[in-house]
């Protein structure tokens, strides 16, 4: 997501109605560099929006990915968040605290051609221990 007015203008030329929960929505995504989850999203609006159902914010966040404003995380088992950086980077999850964090660094491979394959785009996930993890720890 670049910004709100740009997204906004996005849902507009898309026939999409702006309704105050998808604004709220939309701000979530913007300020929130955690890659929340539904369920993430959903306990930060229910008290602004108690009559707001997990359908309004699926909806909202597969609009937002048909739209191309975020990308989904299939970095755990059973849960996927949400990125509204969509630029090309990988993912970090930390098996100790479970924050996902921003990879910019390249892997040292070369992503466009693989065995004669064409790659159009890659995913990549890192699992392991956050640097904030690995200084908390006790040593043993």
């Amino acid at each position: 997501m670049k910004d709100k007015n740009s997204v906004l203008r996005k849902l507009k030329e898309a026939k999409f109605k702006l309704t105050p929960q998808r604004m709220a929505i939309i701000e979530i995504l913007i300020r929130d560099t955690s890659h929340p989850s539904a369920d993430a999203i959903y306990e930060k609006l229910k008290k602004k929006f108690p009559m707001m159902s997990y359908s309004t914010i699926y909806n909202t966040l597969n609009i937002l990915k048909d739209l191309g404003e975020i990308i989904e995380l299939l970095i755990r088992e059973n849960k996927i968040n949400y990125d509204p950086n969509t630029t090309p980077h990988h993912h970090f999850l930390c098996e100790i605290c479970g924050k996902i964090k921003d990879i910019y660094q390249k892997p040292d491979i070369d992503i466009h051609y693989i065995d004669n394959h064409k790659i159009k785009k890659c995913r990549i996930y890192f699992y392991g221990i956050c640097s904030n993890c690995l200084k908390n720890r006790k040593d043993d």
